[in-house]
């Protein structure tokens, strides 16, 4: 083989790795796994005039998230949530996690109702540093949800889970 048919396959096997090699690193770097932990939080909720019968508020709840397996490596989050929850329609819930290191976990909540025992649904659409990217999908039941109302009419609402379950995908 010539000098310069050398320098040709040499050149070759030079492209051809840097072309296979970003996919080797990115499909090393993906990371898919389960979860699991509770959640307590409190917070407040307005009740809304609406139609006659027909149940709305909005809430803002905020806690603690305490995983029993990691999620990215950290088990635990301060959440703040905020939502509304209409008696005809469900509630809708937006929430962030924070690590306490400063990276944010965004979570979309999804319930027919805000009560004990209540099936809620919950999605991960993105996050911040090394979050960014991440996406997945939990559930649990509320396995106490007590709305109080103080002395200045403010409504007080506490809720606890004790099966928060789920998986998250990273890249």
């Amino acid at each position: 083989m010539t000098r310069r048919s050398r320098i040709w396959v040499q050149a070759g096997v030079l492209l051809l790795l840097f072309a296979i090699l970003p996919i080797t690193r990115s499909q090393a770097a993906a990371e898919s796994a389960e979860f699991k932990g509770s959640w307590i939080a409190n917070g407040t909720r307005t009740s809304f005039s609406f139609l006659k019968g027909r149940q709305v508020f909005t809430f803002q709840i905020g806690g603690h998230v305490s995983l029993q397996t990691a999620l990215r490596g950290k088990k635990d989050y301060w959440s703040d949530c905020i939502g509304l929850a209409d008696a005809a329609t469900g509630i809708s819930g937006r929430c962030v996690w924070k690590d306490l290191a400063g990276p944010e976990l965004y979570v979309v909540l999804q319930s027919d109702r805000l009560e004990q025992g209540s099936p809620v649904k919950g999605t991960i659409v993105g996050g911040t540093g090394p979050l960014a990217g991440i996406s997945g999908d939990f559930s649990f039941n509320w396995s106490s949800v007590i709305v109080q109302t103080d002395a200045q009419g403010i409504e007080e609402l506490t809720g606890q889970t004790l099966n928060l379950a789920g998986r998250y995908r990273a890249p």
